[in-house]
């Protein structure tokens, strides 16, 4: 039986269960489950490929060794967005001096073959502009527009990723959105 029909036949508390077993072809399930996840989140906080990348490794790393810690209070993946996310701060902390000028993915990806070249290049310089502005938050402001924007978490799941409450997680998002929309609008 291929992995793909083994991660069908498996619900995902029963990888969790057999990956804290020892099983490693559980936990591989679980990290094709949310390798992608995981990646963006870390791109959209670096701003480049590579650290991402860096990110994303270290992260199922820290995971697999911490797998016995999980305690199923939030979801698999939230518990994988706190350990990627305080990856992510920490590095950001670390390159403090370098200023990171790749802006990471190519929002013409996937785009039709007739698309009108304007429209691409406008959604290109868009996405830019999209990424530039999230680059000059902080990081802490720019993870809640990620988790909330990007990746879609709730406010709850914002909270346990960030550890705070669920109203300091809806009164630092408007603070952080305030600031973001500040940002685009002096990339004008």
């Amino acid at each position: 039986m291929d992995s793909a029909a083994l991660a069908i036949e498996r619900s995902q508390p029963d990888l969790i269960g057999a990956a804290m077993a020892g099983d490693k072809s559980a936990f591989d399930l679980l990290v094709r489950q949310h390798a992608r996840q995981v990646f963006r989140l870390a791109l959209r906080m670096l701003g480049n490929r590579e650290d991402a990348e860096d990110v994303q490794q270290e992260t199922f790393v820290r995971a697999h060794q911490r797998l016995r810690s999980f305690r199923g209070e939030c979801s698999f993946g939230t518990w994988l967005y706190a350990i990627a996310s305080r990856l992510c701060l920490s590095a950001r902390r670390r390159r403090a001096a370098m200023r990171e000028e790749n802006i990471a993915g190519d929002p013409a990806d996937g785009s039709s073959v007739n698309e009108d070249i304007e429209q691409k290049i406008v959604a290109q310089e868009s996405a830019r502009r999209v990424q530039r502005s999230l680059l000059a938050l902080s990081p802490p402001d720019r993870l809640l527009i990620v988790l909330r924007y990007i990746e879609g978490l709730s406010h709850a799941e914002i909270a346990r990723v960030v550890g705070c409450s669920v109203e300091s997680s809806r009164s630092r998002l408007a603070r952080a959105k305030r600031l973001f929309r500040q940002q685009y609008e002096r990339m004008e």
